[in-house]
């Protein structure tokens, strides 16, 4: 065990170093790095608190080990008899290292958007969905990831419904205004943490806020007739909803070791707004049950229940249109596979992904939100 937790200590320390080397200077041999460590633990070990000065001092003496003497009279001391009373002050050295919480629910709720991804978007990195090697040289921390996401994403759906107090509504505390600090820690420890990734956990954060100011209007028991519902933030919020999907497609990029590809990334955001209109589609019904942001809930609260279909067809009839003209701009061959994946899992409304005329979409009878919230408020 005390084997063990002296390795831990020697990582600890070891990615502490790596995250200190940037592009500008490369990094020592693996050898190299590890006898490293290996020297700061022990110094760490041996001198506590006052470790960084005597280092320090060193490195501005180090001429003075080049001395014959010198070496002669440190080759002769028994340093194992020299003792420090100090505790062991080894994490003084070492990051304080953040929790980055995943749930197996998280894991079990991050299961379909997992395969959804390797087998839509790794051929965008010329990697196969079949290759074991593939997969799991990859997937481990793509499904850590991707499972701390849907955790941070369940504790604010969880924070969407108002409960009633009395005859006050009020909700739980929401996520922190960055709720990404253990993940972006963990990220930037591993050197994946590029500017366009911090970019877009800002827009998962920016998705949670929008999610709760539209949700905290569709759920107001006051609102009569219709809450107040602005449409820009709506598109907004569905284009931002597939946050979770570009910033694994980034970390996909950072573990290859490559610069992410702007077009692709483009593309790709047109297809993942049409899959989220699918799937609010499907979970319309459960999701004004839970009071989630839903695109057509939000369409029918602005248009009503006659108009709010139509226009959400005319709303799917233009994005449509963009995809298809993206899809043009893609590269022959990979639009062909794109097409083959596409059809075989009907990701979008059937007929979708060829983008000729659009789709087939099924949009279901809207439901009454507000009988549904009288309903909650006269619950016990």
């Amino acid at each position: 065990m005390e084997q063990l937790r002296a390795l831990q200590r020697k990582n600890a320390v070891l990615i502490a170093l790596q995250s200190s080397w940037d592009a500008d200077h490369l990094a020592p041999a693996v050898e190299e790095q590890t006898l490293l460590a290996e020297t700061l633990q022990a110094l760490a070990e041996k001198f506590g608190s006052t470790m960084p000065e005597r280092v320090a001092l060193l490195c501005r003496s180090a001429a003075l080990l080049e001395d014959t003497s010198l070496k002669a009279i440190l080759a002769a001391t028994d340093f194992s008899r020299i003792a420090d009373p100090r505790p062991n002050p080894v994490a003084e050295i070492v990051p304080s290292l953040t929790p980055c919480c995943v749930t197996i629910e998280g894991v079990d709720l991050a299961q379909s958007a997992l395969e959804d991804f390797v087998c839509s978007y790794f051929m965008f990195h010329g990697l196969s969905e079949s290759s074991p090697r593939d997969i799991f040289k990859h997937l481990p921390f793509l499904g850590f990831m991707e499972g701390h996401l849907y955790c941070l994403d369940q504790v604010n759906e969880d924070n969407l419904l108002p409960a009633m107090v009395g005859e006050l509504w009020h909700r739980e505390p929401p996520l922190k205004e960055d709720p990404f600090g253990p993940l972006r820690q963990v990220l930037a420890e591993r050197r994946w943490l590029t500017p366009r990734l911090e970019l877009e956990l800002k827009e998962g954060s920016r998705f949670w806020l929008l999610e709760r100011k539209l949700c905290a209007a569709l759920a107001d028991p006051e609102s009569e007739p219709a809450p107040l519902i602005d449409r820009g933030d709506v598109e907004e919020a569905l284009r931002l909803k597939s946050f979770d999907y570009r910033a694994m497609n980034l970390l996909l990029y950072a573990m290859r070791g490559e610069e992410h590809n702007e077009e692709h990334m483009e593309f790709l955001a047109t297809s993942e707004v049409l899959v989220e209109l699918g799937d609010d589609l499907t979970d319309y019904a459960e999701d004004a049950e839970k009071n989630t942001f839903n695109v057509y809930r939000c369409f029918l609260a602005i248009y009503g229940p006659d108009e709010g279909p139509l226009e959400l067809s005319r709303y799917i009839q233009a994005l449509e249109s963009k995809y298809a003209a993206a899809l043009k701009r893609l590269e022959p061959s990979l639009a062909e596979r794109w097409l083959q994946r596409g059809e075989a899992s009907l990701r979008h409304g059937a007929g979708s992904e060829r983008g000729a005329g659009g789709g087939s979409w099924e949009i279901p009878p809207p439901i009454d939100e507000r009988a549904l919230r009288r309903e909650r408020t006269a619950e016990p």
